[in-house]
């Protein structure tokens, strides 16, 4: 069977507190570990029978420094398994990744600006390329995609997206997150979640993506106002949007698949002495950290994660869709 090859660009915003760089390098590497893994999963499982074997390939970026994908190496036709490439090189870049970072979206930061421009124009004039992103990254593309002046108007309402400190305070560990019925029906890698079967992964933020006026996500509700057709992909009691999507263009996520206890918990430290938190504090936000490792597996769901993000980087969340809608009509 052909392999389909995913080149993913990953946008480094950051380098990983020390005990985790020591440990598992940058994001970027770690990304690299967790989609290949991905994508061996994948291949082996039921509903990708009869299709390419997906592959990955990953091309860091330093954006800190000034290092971004050239555009004259996106993609800009569909792939095709015919398509020609020079040996030993990848072929055009798929899929942007944005990593997570310590910094803010609306710090001001030379490199912020220059990352939500050239997302921006990624979006607008590489509709082929899928852009992800993750906490810093999710935030960073809802402020260049979707937060301006501008106002919306969803079910007679309107309405505006901003990113800011949530009123909420930091959430931190593993909590529950009700997917949205509507994100789910695209990848089935996430079918067995419901609002009785809530969806975790590791969440460490203070910042939010925030729809004002904001709603709550229950089941056949609308949920946060969101320009159409994006969707919000799931909330938690502390974050109504715990990601974006647009349908075969767009997927972020507030969480981290990347991250386990062990980095959460290091970041978690690196937060308390960043903000002075009290012990008990701290030990709240640890103990919340940890719940993956005291109740198991069925408290991270971060190897799903990474299979619905790889699905979606191959163009593959429409199409399996359309094929269980087909089989259950």
């Amino acid at each position: 069977m052909s392999v389909r090859p995913i080149h993913i660009a990953v946008l480094d915003t950051d380098i990983p507190c020390y005990p985790v760089y020591a440990k598992r390098g940058l994001y970027s590497s770690q990304f690299n570990v967790l989609l290949t893994a991905a994508a061996d999963r994948i291949n082996a499982s039921k509903y990708h029978q009869h299709r390419a074997s997906l592959g990955v390939k990953i091309t860091a970026f330093d954006v800190v420094g000034g290092s971004f994908p050239h555009f004259e190496s996106l993609r800009v036709t569909p792939w095709s398994p015919t398509e020609n490439r020079a040996p030993g090189f990848p072929g055009p870049v798929d899929a942007i990744l944005v990593t997570g970072a310590a910094a803010a979206v609306y710090d001001d930061l030379h490199w912020i600006a220059g990352l939500r421009s050239f997302i921006k124009r990624v979006y607008a004039d590489y509709p082929m390329v899928k852009i992800f992103g993750s906490c810093f990254g999710h935030q960073l593309i809802a402020q260049a995609l979707l937060a301006s002046d501008k106002s919306y108007t969803s079910h007679g309402s309107s309405f505006k997206v901003t990113v800011e400190p949530s009123s909420n305070g930091h959430e931190i560990g593993m909590h529950p997150i009700t997917l949205n019925p509507a994100f789910v029906l695209s990848f089935p890698p996430l079918a067995r979640f419901t609002p009785e079967q809530p969806f975790y992964i590791q969440v460490i933020h203070g910042d939010a993506v925030i729809s004002s006026p904001e709603g709550t996500i229950t089941p056949g509700g609308h949920g946060p106002m969101l320009p159409e057709p994006w969707l919000s992909v799931g909330s938690s009691l502390k974050c109504p949007i715990q990601g974006l999507y647009k349908p075969g263009h767009v997927l972020t996520l507030q969480g981290h698949f990347e991250f386990d206890a062990f980095a959460t918990a290091e970041l978690c430290h690196k937060f308390a002495n960043q903000f002075d938190w009290p012990a008990d504090l701290l030990a709240s936000h640890l103990k919340n950290i940890r719940r993956s490792v005291v109740l198991g597996k069925d408290h991270d769901d971060s190897k799903v994660a990474a299979d619905a993000v790889l699905l979606f980087f191959a163009g593959e969340d429409l199409i399996l869709s359309s094929d269980i809608n087909s089989t259950s009509s």
